[in-house]
């Protein structure tokens, strides 16, 4: 038999909606004394430029976040390390795709998670190259990329064996010319790139997983947490609905989807 529960789920809804225009008046008001500038980075395959226009599954999401708040979508691309000095510096900056890691953790604001992505070092397949733990990469010559968080990775661990580049199509060129030896990156970011440089992905091969990695939009922490709260509970709504599902799956990265939430 059938049990009709429509009005107490309109009302958990409704419910829901008023707290999320709450949320949002809070920090529209806040929004509208202080404007946020919102920063990302030409690196496929979650933001890029593709024919003169932004695109990707962090673009869409983070346009879709400022439409349901009012706000104009006008996102800047920077490098990655001129974005990361204005997260950290400059108050009211917004920066995405941001892993967020440990070393991390307490110098922004976050809200997520809006993908994930498996790091490890990548190597030509025809090298013949064999990683057992992290310190056999210290023999090598390793790609990363500049003041992002591989770099940041190696430097924790110790590790100064590596060229630092501005993007991922620089380390990806290098390593296909021999002139590096490893690329410490994401499965997300080879893909995306190999994909820009007509290179088939099996010329590559992962030799080491080093973690999965949560991304997220991250701000600067002086963000207040009424502006937080209102970007979290408008994404929230979004893959409750199943539009953030839908944004993966146009671009064919169904496995970037967070699998676990904050």
């Amino acid at each position: 038999m059938n049990t009709f529960r429509g009005p107490r789920r309109v009302a958990g809804l409704f419910a829901g909606t008023l707290a999320a225009v709450g949320l949002w008046i809070a920090a529209g008001a806040t929004l509208a004394a202080s404007p946020l500038t919102v920063i990302t980075e030409d690196y496929p395959p979650l933001n890029f430029i593709e024919d003169g226009e932004l695109k990707g599954p962090s673009v869409e999401i983070a346009k879709l976040i400022m439409d349901r708040l009012g706000m104009a979508a006008d996102i800047k691309v920077y490098p990655w390390a001129r974005g990361y000095n204005h997260l950290q510096n400059r108050k009211d900056t917004v920066l995405f795709s941001t892993a967020r890691t440990t070393a991390r953790e307490k110098m922004f604001k976050w809200v997520g998670p809006i993908a994930e992505k498996r790091i490890g070092f990548f190597a030509k397949r025809d090298r013949g190259i064999k990683l057992g733990r992290l310190a056999d990469a210290k023999a090598y010559l390793i790609g990363v990329q500049r003041g992002g968080v591989t770099m940041q990775y190696l430097d924790q661990h110790g590790m100064r064996n590596y060229d630092a580049a501005s993007n991922s199509i620089a380390n990806l060129r290098k390593l296909m010319a021999g002139n590096n030896d490893l690329w410490l990156s994401s499965n997300s970011t080879v893909a995306g790139t190999c994909k820009r440089l007509n290179i088939d992905t099996a010329a590559l091969e992962m030799v080491l997983e080093v973690e999965k990695t949560a991304i997220y939009i991250a701000f600067h922490k002086a963000t207040p947490d009424a502006v937080i709260d209102a970007w979290q509970t408008a994404y929230d709504q979004a893959v409750a609905e199943g539009t953030v599902d839908g944004i993966f799956r146009k671009y064919g990265l169904t496995s970037m989807r967070p699998s676990f939430r904050r």
